[in-house]
């Protein structure tokens, strides 16, 4: 018997067990939502890296001829970098290789060793001056947490002692993966020299310099021993202090007669001359940036800091405070709680949507399954390693209405059938059975539709959906479940009238009201059937007309309660004048009650604390901001009042207020310029700055040439200098003495280094150019020096101060930022009305451009998703071919996807909002939800056609009266289970539930109307 009454049959029979087992896993599911990982998005993989080469007295030239050339040949032998998005940046001394993996590289540490190990190779073949090229495989790690340190009265060095003994503690955290400590200056001892005095006693530098050098290395004395023990020989450290530094003897005489260092030099403690430092709001700062292991739940991650720090902070000296200036353990908690919250507030909504337009008991029962599908749903997604995130929980969201669907067609076909007389336990059984072949055809379109945009999607994107076809697939095949397993027994023991029965029933008046509407709009349909099939098809025209001229961005801004402030000066800029700049800007920003505090890096850039904010170069002439404020809506009202004022403010400065958003760009608008002849490419780059100066809307506008850069040309006579016996390196030995020191040895106190720094002590008074030729340089004979003009030209001189290389080739850049308020899509097309007009057609011939920034991230992204809709089309043509048979019928169903783009074009117009991933994601749901509606439409009309003998026309009508209700109760769950999501106001999911809540309204009334009419179109009077 139990085999004849199949498996919802038996479910009902064993309704115990049934009923303890939903409960089981409803219960693990409520401990899965507590225990599971929990993040703010998907591990993503920042497939980025930093290559660094360092050839100190090289000019911007030198070192792109001889250093970057060799690196990028190098790293293009690699088949996993891509070339197109990998450039150069070539400075004085040095260059910066942004190395872009391709985008389906899974294992970034496999690459990147290959890569390192290749370097350590190719160093002996670059020139000899190269003192290190150094691969960052870590320039995409992401702080977790960023903790400042910060006193008014301890030095340095004593913040650094607290701040190491706080990372003793924080490495035994298991899920900590690194530590990164910033803003720490070093002490040295300054040895100052007394020109004056050496050449009273006939003393050289050279010779000081090599006492010292001598004096304070490390070397190995070997080891002595036998066949028994082996005996390390080490020699005793010669300085323990700055007082036997100074009381180093440097000269005796015969007579046993001592020069010491004192003698002819000051010795001081001092901090070196840094090129960087942090201050946070204001004063000194040691930053610790705290890095999380991919997979753990950040929320737990924030307490077992929090465990730590509690107790240290009450330890820790009153004149020392922390602070945290990224806090992502608290954003993550608040925004999966506010997910959380809306999922929960977007059930009691759909609940209440089903009580007020269903009978009370059909209500309930259908209301049941809500929860239990999506607990359930949880349990399964943390068994299979699914993390509860903004992106899972969006797709839960999503399904919400989805989720009661199955329940509503079944106990809606079990009402009809105890009206019609059957027995309820019959009714349950058969209403089950008979959809089970259109609602497991419809869940399976659902949720494979999503699966082919997972397979054309590459890089971020892929990263970023990777979870969301996933949960989709659970949770509507766990709703699928219960529906035939939980529903029949539920409304079996709670339903009890069916619908011919219930005329009384408050939900159903109102059911009833829109069923007299429909009937009386399917009757002017059918009256008109050209009418409505041409409405149907206008709309779509329409939608493409609409969509076709709204701003497309395809990664949005980030919802945060904090700000970047990048602040750009000229190349060469001293660190002094930058730190200027940053100080006004901090007191301004400081006075600003919406500001909670400022932490400024001067000189160099942030940790990433974002995983798509990529960090600036480091420079003296830059400098940047994180700004926290108190809440999401004052960092709009900040930026919306601070941006355009404060950007041209200072003199020689370009301040960028920068809020924080998911594409990964230097600037949102960029034009690239690449030829031969790079005079040609610059004047055309200095056209192009020069027309886009006149366009309203644009600021920050700027090459990647930034202008030449002065420089020292000091040029030997190899004749006198030969005779004089000074070389080049001698003489670079001697100039850097002059100005800026050499570091010779070092001085142990413990742990703690303290490196021996020797310089003229009148270098400041030597700064100008016009005392370059005079000053002293040492030659082969002893206590000789002459001046330098005596054997080598100074003359001023100028060079690129940044030459920019993309995928190997010399390209200058035009940068343009928008002011707030302009879309990036006018902005873009501006940008391309002044090329067409005014750029092309006078460009010269070998010159060639192409349009980066946002365009090209957008254009990068679209063609997989593009790819993948074509894709997930395929899929539902397929299925849909498979259940009816007959091609027409299928290209009907698929072409009423169509039907909800009138939907999505409105709402997103209505709204004001940008067509964006998120949106890409709600039409593929609509596809589903439409293709579902579509199903349980034909489905009934090809039963009464083909099986019972109605005729097309009959059939058609009475598929939409019959069919009707249960596809506007899901669409109405669907449609309302959003407004959480569009209400929450996020920049990143609120377009999605726009999305779903306009196309659902707008395609179910189409459907509807338009679908019965062409069934009856396609068989004709049959």
């Amino acid at each position: 018997m139990s085999r004849k009454i199949g498996i919802i049959g038996n479910a009902m029979r064993h309704y115990k067990l049934t009923i303890l087992f939903i409960c089981v896993l409803t219960l693990v599911g409520v401990v899965s939502l507590i225990v599971m990982p929990k993040q703010e998005f998907p591990d993503i993989v920042i497939r980025q890296g930093l290559v660094v080469g360092v050839y100190p007295g090289a000019t911007s030239a030198e070192v792109e001829e001889q250093l970057t050339k060799p690196l990028e040949e190098f790293l293009f032998t690699f088949k996993e970098v891509k070339r197109k998005f990998t450039y150069s940046k070539s400075r004085d001394g040095v260059v910066y290789i942004m190395v872009m993996l391709e985008d389906d590289v899974t294992n970034k540490d496999e690459v990147w060793s290959k890569i390192k190990h290749g370097l350590t190779l190719l160093k002996p073949s670059l020139p000899s001056g190269v003192l290190a090229v150094v691969a960052n495989d870590d320039f995409g790690d992401t702080s977790t947490i960023l903790l400042s340190m910060e006193s008014e009265t301890k030095t340095y060095r004593e913040l650094k002692f607290y701040m190491e003994e706080l990372e003793g503690k924080l490495r035994r955290i298991p899920a900590i993966s690194n530590l990164r400590r910033y803003g720490e200056q070093k002490e040295q001892i300054a040895v100052y020299l007394q020109n004056d005095k050496l050449a009273a006693y006939g003393l050289s530098r050279k010779m000081i310099a090599t006492t010292l050098f001598s004096q304070g290395i490390n070397l190995s004395g070997g080891s002595i021993g036998d066949e028994r023990v082996d005996l390390p020989l080490h020699v005793a450290p010669s300085y323990n202090s700055e007082y036997e530094v100074a009381q180093q003897i440097i000269y005796t005489d015969a007579e046993g007669n001592v020069i010491r260092l004192k003698d002819v030099a000051d010795i001081v403690r001092e901090y070196q001359e840094s090129d960087s430092y942090v201050t946070y709001n204001g004063r000194k700062s040691l930053i610790l940036s705290l890095e999380m292991r991919a997979g753990e739940n950040v929320v737990q991650f924030g307490k077992d800091v929090d465990d730590v720090l509690n107790p240290f902070k009450e330890k820790m000296p009153k004149d020392i405070s922390l602070a945290r200036i990224v806090d992502q353990p608290q954003l993550v908690n608040g925004s999966v709680n506010s997910f959380l919250r809306d999922l929960f507030l977007s059930i009691v909504v759909v609940i209440i949507v089903m009580m007020f337009l269903f009978p009370f008991r059909s209500a309930v029962v259908s209301a049941i399954s809500i929860p239990i599908s999506i607990f359930i749903s949880i349990g399964v997604m943390y068994m299979c390693g699914i993390p509860i995130n903004t992106v899972t929980l969006a797709a839960l969201v999503v399904v919400l209405g989805m989720l009661v669907d199955n329940s509503i067609i079944v106990v809606d076909a079990y009402l009809e059938r105890i009206g019609q007389g059957m027995s309820r336990w019959n009714a349950a059984i058969v209403s089950s059975k008979q959809y089970f072949p259109s609602i497991a055809l419809a869940t399976l379109c659902i949720s494979t539709i999503f699966y082919p945009v997972l397979i054309t999607a590459t890089g971020i994107i892929y990263d970023f959906v990777f979870f969301f076809p996933f949960t989709i697939t659970i949770t509507l095949a766990v709703s699928l479940a219960v529906a035939m397993l939980f529903t029949p027994y539920a409304e079996y023991l709670l339903i009890r009238k069916g619908l011919n029965t219930n005329k009384s029933d408050k939900g159903f008046n109102l059911l009833g009201s829109v069923q007299s509407g429909y009937e009386k709009i399917q009757n002017v349909a059918f009256r008109f059937p050209k009418t409505t099939i041409a409405i149907s098809i206008a709309s779509v025209f329409c939608a493409v007309i609409i969509m076709s001229r709204m701003n497309m961005r395809m990664l949005p801004i980030a919802d945060r309660d904090q700000f970047a402030v990048e602040i750009y000066l000229p190349h060469g800029t001293a660190l002094d004048k930058t730190g200027e700049v940053c100080d006004s800007l901090y007191h301004i920003l400081s006075k600003d009650k919406r500001i909670k505090f400022v932490t400024s890096f001067v000189g160099s850039a942030s940790p990433r604390f974002q995983a798509t904010y990529t960090p600036n170069y480091p420079g003296e002439n830059y400098a940047q901001f994180i700004v926290n404020t108190v809440s999401v809506d004052a960092t709009e009202e900040v930026l919306d009042e601070y941006a355009d004022k404060y950007a041209n403010y200072f003199p020689e400065a370009y301040v960028r207020f920068k809020q924080l958003d998911y594409q990964v760009t230097y600037t949102p608008l960029e034009v690239r310029f690449r030829g031969d002849d790079m005079a040609s490419v610059k004047r055309v780059g200095e056209q192009l700055v020069a027309e886009l100066q006149k366009v309203e809307g644009l600021t920050w506008i700027h090459s990647s040439f930034e202008g030449a850069q002065p420089y020292v040309k000091t040029e030997l006579d190899l004749v006198k200098a030969s005779q004089l016996g000074i070389t080049r390196m001698g003489l670079a030995t001697d100039l850097a003495l002059n100005y800026t020191g050499l570091s010779l040895g070092e001085l142990w106190e413990g742990d703690y280094s303290l490196p021996i720094h020797l310089k003229s002590g009148n270098a400041g008074n030597n700064s100008s150019f016009n005392k370059v030729a005079d000053q002293y340089v040492s030659t082969g004979m002893p206590t000789v020096s002459v001046p330098l003009r005596q054997v080598a030209t100074v003359t001023p001189d100028w060079q690129d101060g940044q030459i920019v290389r993309w995928n190997g080739i010399r390209t200058l850049s035009v940068y343009a930022s928008m002011k707030r308020g302009y879309m990036e899509g006018k902005m873009f097309t501006a940008i391309r009305k002044v090329m067409d007009e005014k750029i092309i057609p006078q460009m010269p011939d070998g010159v060639e451009f192409e349009y980066g920034g946002a365009y090209e991230i957008d254009n990068e992204i679209m063609p997989p998703i593009v790819k993948g809709i074509l894709g997930a089309l395929c899929v539902i043509f397929i299925f849909l071919l498979l259940n009816f048979k007959k091609l027409s019928i299928s290209l009907v169903a698929l072409l009423s996807l169509s039907l909800s783009l009138f939907g999505v074009a409105a709402g997103l117009l209505v709204a004001g909002m940008d067509i964006g991933i998120t949106c890409v994601l709600g039409i593929i749901s609509l596809m589903g939800i439409a293709v579902r509606n579509a199903i349980i439409m034909f489905e009934h009309a090809e039963d009464l056609h083909l099986k019972k003998g109605f005729s097309a026309k009959d059939a058609a009508f009475d598929a939409g009266k019959r069919r009707m209700l249960p596809i506007f109760l899901t669409s109405a769950t669907t449609a309302v289970g959003v407004i959480p999501m569009i209400l929450s106001g996020s920049s990143l999911w609120g377009p999605m539930g726009v999305v779903i809540f306009a196309g659902t309204i707008v395609s179910t009334i189409l459907i509807v109307t338009a679908l019965p009419v062409v069934y009856w179109k396609i068989y004709g009077d049959k």
